[in-house]
């Protein structure tokens, strides 16, 4: 049975889970049945459920923030790459499901940038708390009031004498308190080719690197083309988390992970993952879920926000 204090507080998706769950091993509705969540003392979930694990078919996380169900701590930021047709865009949706369904709106908000027009998040448009931008010159605008951003959180830190947002949020109560930002930007390398918008990017990434996980930031890119002259070395080099779905060459494998082998994933929804804390490369698949599924779960989120 479903593990009833795993979700937040929806009966509805608990329900949604539980009528689904049968549908086979390869359906992101057993995984959810089956994920367990890293609850902090603020009520915050922070480890992903990603997929399952290819040599235990057990579900898979990313944890942003402690250790958690045999998987290290990993770091605040993620590089995602894939080819067309690999499962990309599947794994970035059941990501912000996975965020929308185990924390309420005041624990964490997520923020998509693509500039191919949204489409591939075209199933989650419902959700309250996710907002899909298209404009580089909006994207732009983000990234520099990320960097303005955590500069500010510091400067209350210090103010109120606390390390973390959290802690930061028990003084300053429900109404005043911060969010945890998960910002997502795919097909990066469309907006690699402009000079400012890569200056921006590398400014928010210092900065998220110094303090994104006590400040409240989290920043994954996506992109198919993992080549040093669309994502910039420079770039890549702030990720110490990356996934890869299938790669149509070992080169672009070695750019993207650090090792070969991407390109030799055969089926849809294959990934190999490096990440930090791990001690070697992991291999996982994305489960599947329809466009229709996606719907009827943000139906769910949104009956349990709206109460």
């Amino acid at each position: 049975m479903l593990n009833k204090n795993s979700f937040r507080y929806s009966a509805a998706i608990e329900a949604l889970i539980e009528k689904h769950a049968n549908e086979g091993s390869d359906s992101m509705w057993s995984v959810w049945r089956e994920r367990q969540v890293n609850r902090n003392a603020y009520g915050g979930n922070y480890s992903f459920v990603l997929g399952r694990t290819a040599d235990k078919d057990e579900p898979f996380y990313l944890n942003f923030e402690s250790a958690f169900e045999g998987f290290a701590a990993h770091a605040p930021y993620t590089l995602v790459t894939g080819m067309t047709g690999s499962g990309k865009s599947s794994f970035l949706r059941n990501l912000i499901l996975d965020i929308a369904i185990t924390n309420t709106p005041d624990l964490a908000a997520i923020k998509v940038f693509d500039p191919n027009g949204g489409w591939a998040f075209e199933s989650l448009k419902g959700l309250h708390r996710m907002r899909v931008e298209t404009n580089i010159e909006t994207a732009k605008s983000y990234l520099d009031g990320i960097t303005k951003s955590i500069e500010a959180h510091e400067r209350l830190f210090e103010t109120l004498g606390v390390k973390t947002l959290e802690e930061c949020n028990k003084v300053l109560g429900l109404k005043k308190r911060l969010l945890r930002t998960f910002v997502i930007i795919d097909e990066v390398a469309v907006w690699m080719i402009d000079d400012d918008f890569k200056e921006k990017l590398l400014r928010a990434l210092n900065a998220i690197s110094n303090k994104g996980w006590s400040t409240g930031y989290h920043l994954i890119l996506a992109t198919q083309w993992p080549d040093p002259r669309v994502l910039p070395k420079e770039v890549r080099d702030h990720f110490g988390n990356r996934i890869s779905l299938k790669l149509p060459t070992a080169e672009m494998s070695e750019y993207a992970l650090g090792i070969k082998g991407a390109e030799s994933l055969t089926d849809l929804g294959h990934m190999l993952a490096v990440l930090a804390g791990e001690p070697s490369p992991i291999y996982c698949w994305v489960p599947w879920l329809s466009d229709e599924d996606a719907e009827r779960m943000v139906t769910a989120i949104r009956v349990a926000e709206d109460r």
